[in-house]
């Protein structure tokens, strides 16, 4: 028995645009998120989903809600879909971050699954959260397919998991992009593997923020 996750980053915010390290902050939606959304409910218009989890963020609330646009399907929230609790470092822009928390900044550049960031979680307690509630949620779905739209975050310690099998994996992890769609498989809601990555061939290239891993020390990509 497989069951399928369309695992979707949410659309774009205005925290990306602006260069900021969300988190757990509520940014609303960018102009061209909207745009990225109408494109994305097409591309979900004819597909056969059984069950659709969200993150509770607006950025990808709004994201379920346009995958299931057509259908209909009831958005579950999941708060364990919801992005890293980077603490005091929340919604402040990348380049404060390497002059007010250097430890972490630096943890983050060269070892992101040492991350401890202040007032929030560990990176070692988000591989945890993240895995252990994907995994409960293969089970509750065996066989069916499944959206899951979540986070950057998140979705490098899922990466990190199938791919590497440990949080340290997250150091080669794969950067997903703005409502890019990933399939993963689960094969007897064990064995996992990609069988797609960051799919964003509904988006024209004007629409395409291409998925770039960021430093600190080189504010002013792609944030969290």
């Amino acid at each position: 028995m497989v069951t399928t996750l369309y695992l979707i980053r949410h659309c774009q915010s205005m925290g990306n645009i602006q260069h900021r390290f969300q988190g757990r902050f509520d940014a609303p939606v960018s102009p061209d998120g909207e745009k990225q959304l109408e494109l994305l409910s097409l591309r979900f218009r004819n597909e056969k989903i059984d069950a659709v989890y969200s993150s509770p963020l607006l950025r990808a609330v709004r994201t379920a809600q346009a995958v299931t646009r057509f259908s209909g399907l009831p958005i579950q929230i999941e708060e364990g879909f919801i992005e890293i609790n980077v603490g005091e470092m929340e919604n402040l822009e990348l380049s404060q971050i390497g002059k007010q928390f250097p430890e972490t900044a630096r943890n983050w550049d060269q070892s992101p699954d040492l991350c401890c960031f202040p007032g929030g979680e560990t990176m070692q307690e988000v591989y945890l959260r993240v895995n252990d509630t994907l995994d409960r949620v293969i089970e509750k779905n065996r066989g069916k397919q499944v959206v899951v739209v979540t986070h950057g975050g998140v979705l490098r310690n899922l990466y990190a998991r199938v791919a590497f099998g440990c949080p340290e994996g997250i150091r080669k992890s794969e950067v997903f992009g703005n409502t890019g769609v990933s399939v993963l498989k689960a094969q007897e809601g064990k064995e996992l593997f990609f069988e797609k990555i960051n799919d964003l061939s509904h988006l024209p290239s004007s629409l395409q923020r291409q998925p770039t891993k960021y430093s600190f020390e080189e504010a002013g990509k792609e944030p969290v």
